[in-house]
């Protein structure tokens, strides 16, 4: 049996055949280890961004919506809030500015600006038609989760007797783009837009009862604040909810919102396109 020291001897002798060998097997080891460890990450932002659903995604946060200026109050009664208001406006169109060289900057892209429109008025007449239709399933690909949440809930309140048609009669104004944000998404590269548009429109709203054959025909203005999500890439784009335009004297809300039960809640509530303006006693989230 061979003793400890001459096996010791031996690894000795070992060490010494080759200067540096023995740091040499350290250093392989260690950079065999960070290859491992980099092939990990890899794999873990692969599965991240495999992972990753557009659908998923809502108005999280508060979003500033410029009063109209049929909305503001007269400046001779109340010059500070139209003054800070006509301010707040001229802010929010300097910083889509700033949003959209800072986006073309950084990804290289070129944003199609006509196109999203287009995109945004198809959609928002296809949502509208498919809901009167009680085709909310169809919808999936066009909204986000929280939106096809809601137009299912409302849908199971249509009675089975009723049903309803749809009519864009016309634009009472030409869409308008309110704000964009790009949008950040963790293990994703920067490529996802989030568009504020304006539809000033005349709708028409048909209600057959099919028991009685009695026809009721509602005809409406209505402006909505629809909130898109854009991929800059393949120029789709998804319906993530609605909001309403903001009070004169509102100030502007943070840009980033660290509570996640509120930020859940906000999507959730965002979702139903179909809801009722906020009131005094209803407000909206904060």
């Amino acid at each position: 049996m061979l003793s400890i020291r001459r096996v010791a001897g031996r690894v000795g002798r070992v060490g010494r055949v080759g200067p540096g060998l023995g740091s040499g097997l350290v250093g392989g080891r260690r950079l065999l280890w960070e290859s491992r460890r980099c092939l990990e990450e890899q794999k873990n932002d692969t599965k991240k961004i495999q992972d990753f659903n557009p659908r998923h995604l809502g108005v999280a946060s508060e979003l500033y919506v410029p009063a109209a200026w049929s909305s503001l109050p007269s400046v001779l009664t109340s010059p500070r809030v139209v003054f800070n208001a006509v301010v707040r406006r001229l802010y929010i169109l300097g910083l889509n500015t700033v949003q959209v060289g800072i986006f073309r900057f950084q990804t290289g892209i070129k944003p199609q600006f006509l196109l999203w429109k287009n995109k945004a008025i198809e959609t928002y007449v296809q949502i509208n038609k498919g809901f009167a239709s009680k085709s909310v399933a169809a919808l999936r690909p066009e909204v986000s989760i929280w939106v096809e949440e809601a137009l299912q809930a409302r849908s199971k309140q249509v009675p089975d007797n009723v049903k309803l048609d749809w009519q864009l009669l016309k634009f009472n104004e030409v869409p308008k783009l309110i704000s964009l944000q790009p949008m950040m998404i963790p293990g994703r590269p920067l490529e996802h837009i989030q568009l504020l548009y304006r539809f000033n429109t005349k709708q028409r709203l048909v209600k057959l009862d099919k028991r009685t054959n009695q026809v009721d025909k509602l005809d409406r203005d209505v402006v909505d604040y629809m909130v898109f999500l854009c991929d800059a890439t393949t120029n789709d784009l998804l319906l993530m909810g609605s909001v309403f335009e903001s009070e004169p004297g509102s100030k502007m809300p943070k840009n980033y919102d660290d509570n996640t039960e509120k930020a859940v809640k906000r999507m959730k509530e965002c979702g139903d396109i179909y809801r009722v303006p906020p009131t005094p006693d209803h407000p909206q989230i904060t």
